[in-house]
């Protein structure tokens, strides 16, 4: 009978651990889905952005003379890089137009640059939307990979902590680890 009664305990707590793995490693799937759909939406946003940049880009060179050496990298981005670099480059393209705009005040008189201009700040809205969804699901993965017991199924699986998509994005982990240890 004593046999039996062990038994029982030794396949409850089997059981048990099982129930648990599977709930952590569920509890990752549905973060990593998260991550993922906030990537490609980032993704999609910057090469609508990327596409702007480009149209205004055209434009401005038939009113005014730009050193076609400034945007030989970006004429033909890929747009398959990674997340961070595809952003990194959409960046400094925006902010090498902005230069010549600034040293070209009457471009801004244009009809075709005030539409650009509001379809960018458009843009920027949905893209900062999507980084800040992004990140308030990386705080969770984040979060997931260095806490005990989802830090066992991360060791397993090779999860490992990701960046925030801007580098100054506020670091919600580092807080989040310092309420936990006061």
């Amino acid at each position: 009978m004593n046999l039996i009664f062990i038994m029982c305990i030794i396949v409850a707590i089997a059981a048990l651990i099982s129930i648990i793995f599977v709930l952590i490693y569920n509890k990752y799937q549905w973060v990593i889905v998260k991550l993922d759909k906030g990537e490609t939406n980032i993704s999609n946003y910057l090469e609508i952005k990327y596409n702007i940049l480009i149209r205004q880009f055209e434009f401005m060179k038939t009113k005014i003379t730009i050193d076609d050496d400034d945007f030989e990298e970006y004429k033909l981005l890929n747009t398959k890089i990674s997340l961070d670099k595809l952003n990194k480059n959409v960046n400094d393209l925006n902010t090498l137009i902005n230069r010549y705009m600034d040293n070209n005040e009457n471009l801004y008189q244009e009809e075709i640059i005030a539409k650009i201009t509001e379809e960018i700040k458009t843009i920027n809205i949905s893209i900062n939307s999507c980084k800040k969804y992004y990140n308030e699901h990386l705080v969770e993965y984040n979060h997931l990979c260095k806490s005990f017991p989802t830090k066992i199924i991360a060791k397993i699986f090779k999860y490992k902590e990701k960046k925030f998509i801007d580098e100054d994005a506020p670091n919600t982990l580092k807080i989040l680890n310092q309420d936990e240890e006061s």
